[in-house]
């Protein structure tokens, strides 16, 4: 997992300014340190709860240089700085979920938003840590443990929207129970676009053999309208995710310790081409992960730590268009992190040995230096990516893969600054550059028209670059975060092409977000600006309104409150001007 936080007092003993600091879990190898040498935003439940959003894909969408394609809350696909969507790395609580089948299904995490406690996002390579997929960056959401009353959400408004969710938690001798699952459906904002989700997620901890043992299950239901998501065709479509995984953590000694992890995912997608006509095309795909992994870290009090282990996973795919197919993954991987004063140097290695491709190592350095209340911070990784299996082999009338396409490579350098002038006031700046070969894109040929088929192929190079800069204000019941990102993109053999989605990154991104109570209002107003290559830019600006009451609050959500017309995905309308009113139950742990 990651970690974003301020100066601690072992590193900045000579600043007089006190300091607030936010600290997740820390990376997956050695905890508390990525967010000091890396670029780490998170999420915490204070910032989820002030938002208009529902899913977990919309808190991401106002994240600093996270591009979310959102075909209607029943599907999305994630970017971070430019890359595609099968780049990103999804988590829950350190345990890989991305799909194997297509990235569009990462974002089936059969987890309902009001069990999330935090969301933790890394921007840039993170194959070192987590190995394929982790191009762009990664997203590790962080439940929420067992708490010891009911928590309650319902609400409904424009497009024919109702939404419910029920939490809460329970402790039996030494076992804690955490539970909770929600519901939606809506009508859709335009024909061919309604849906109904369903989410589950149970969570139990307990002691066990002088260690804790944490163990999860969740699940989801989706139903939904698919018109014109991957053809232009009204689809629809049908996903059920589950989601089992179990982790062991014991001190061996007082610096060592010992953590094993299970893991299992199973994706059940049918989808129809015609929803009018389900017998001229339609195709079903079940897809199975299981995985295990061992991690053995030094968490001493000593200038050096470090961190040693190995993973193994099964995948398999039974599928109706795809043919059935299988694959195993190993891997071993390796960090070490010192402090020399004011300055930490981190290293770190990973081997993967992805079946069907040759042994892939994934190196990364990074280093910090404090002066005072600024921080200076530095990276360089390499990162990979292999095709999977709908980039290889899916065809239908309008997507045909190509099974003959190398995997991805990227090396990814960045160097940063953190400032905290005031205990209210910080800011950052992050410049980085990216440059891609045998990047996997779905493309046409320009001049094809619209029944041209969407076709796979490498694109030999591409070199991403960009700047990211934030500045956080708070001021008594006030606070005001503004954050913003600009990238350019350069590529061999990209003109004469349409790209449907590696080639068409964000770049410009613009995030301006206030919070301020009003008596007994707090109110808190979300402004974004957003271009994407090619395409012309547009504003976004929601709002929430929510007035406390001794059992919860009342809220009122404006999405979309400037009425503005424009594309999630390429040819696919976005949701215009819409309405929520809700009211939630229950206090926060």
């Amino acid at each position: 997992m990651f970690s974003a936080s301020g100066p601690t007092a072992a590193s900045t003993q000579e600043s007089p300014i006190p300091l607030d600091t936010v600290t997740a879990v820390g990376t997956r190898l050695l905890p508390g340190l990525s967010g000091q040498t890396r670029a780490v935003e998170v999420l915490d439940r204070d910032r989820i709860e002030s938002l208009p959003a529902r899913t977990i894909a919309q808190v991401l969408d106002w994240a600093l240089a996270v591009d979310v394609l959102a075909r209607s809350p029943a599907q999305a696909d994630i970017s971070i700085r430019g890359s595609g969507f099968e780049q990103v790395l999804v988590l829950i609580d350190g345990v890989p979920v991305s799909d194997p089948q297509t990235g569009h299904f990462d974002m089936d995490l059969a987890l309902p938003l009001d069990q999330v406690e935090r969301i933790e996002i890394l921007r840039g390579p993170a194959s070192s840590q987590y190995g394929t997929d982790a191009m762009g960056g990664a997203v590790n959401v962080v439940t929420r443990a067992a708490a010891q009353s009911l928590a309650g959400r319902v609400e409904g408004g424009s497009f024919g929207t109702l939404a419910g969710s029920l939490g809460g938690g329970i402790g039996v001798a030494s076992v804690r129970l955490a539970a909770g699952g929600g519901f939606s459906r809506s009508d859709g904002h335009r024909e061919g676009t309604d849906y109904r989700v369903s989410q589950l997620q149970v969570r139990a901890e307990a002691p066990l053999a002088s260690g804790d043992v944490v163990a999860q299950v969740g699940q989801s239901w989706k139903d939904f309208g698919a018109a014109d998501f991957y053809a232009p065709y009204p689809s629809y479509e049908e996903t059920r995710t589950t989601r089992v995984s179990t982790w062991w953590r014991r001190l061996l000694t007082d610096a060592i310790e010992f953590k094993p992890r299970f893991y299992l995912r199973r994706h059940r997608d049918h989808f129809i081409l015609d929803r009018q006509n389900p017998e001229f095309y339609a195709n079903s795909h079940l897809s199975s992960q299981v995985g295990a992994e061992a991690v053995i870290r030094h968490r001493g009090s000593s200038r050096l730590k470090w961190v040693v282990g190995g993973s193994f996973g099964h995948e398999l795919l039974e599928s109706s268009n795809l043919g059935d197919r299988s694959q195993d993954r190993w891997a071993v991987f390796g960090e070490a992190v010192t402090s020399l004063g004011p300055i930490m140097l981190s290293a770190g290695l990973r081997g993967d040995a992805h079946q069907g491709y040759a042994l892939v190592t994934s190196p990364s350095v990074s280093a910090t230096a404090w002066l005072r209340s600024l921080r200076i911070r530095g990276s360089f990784g390499g990162s990979f990516r292999a095709p999977n299996w709908t980039e290889r082999y899916y065809e239908d009338p309008y997507n045909r893969g190509r099974a003959d396409l190398k995997p991805e490579r990227s090396w990814t350098s960045e160097i940063g600054a953190d400032l905290w002038a005031t205990s209210d006031i910080s800011m950052s700046l992050t410049a980085y550059r990216r440059r891609a070969v045998n990047l996997i894109d779905w493309a046409r040929d320009e001049d094809g028209g619209e029944d041209t088929p969407w076709q796979t192929r490498n694109v030999e190079s591409a070199t991403f670059r960009g700047l990211e800069a934030t500045l956080n204000v708070s001021a008594g019941e006030a606070n005001v975060s503004i954050q913003g990102s600009v990238a350019s993109l350069t590529g061999d053999h990209v003109e004469g092409f349409v790209s449907k989605y590696a080639l068409r990154p964000l770049v410009r991104d613009l995030v301006a977000m206030a919070g301020r109570s009003f008596g007994p209002v707090k109110g808190h107003l979300s402004a974004k600006h957003r271009r994407r290559q090619g395409e012309a830019g547009y504003w976004l600006l929601d709002m929430r309104l929510g007035i406390p009451i001794r059992v919860g609050e009342f809220y009122l959500d404006l999405l979309n409150g400037l009425d503005v017309e424009y594309q999630e995905v390429t040819g696919v309308p976005a949701p215009g001007r819409s309405l929520i009113l809700g009211f939630r139950s229950g206090q926060r742990r």
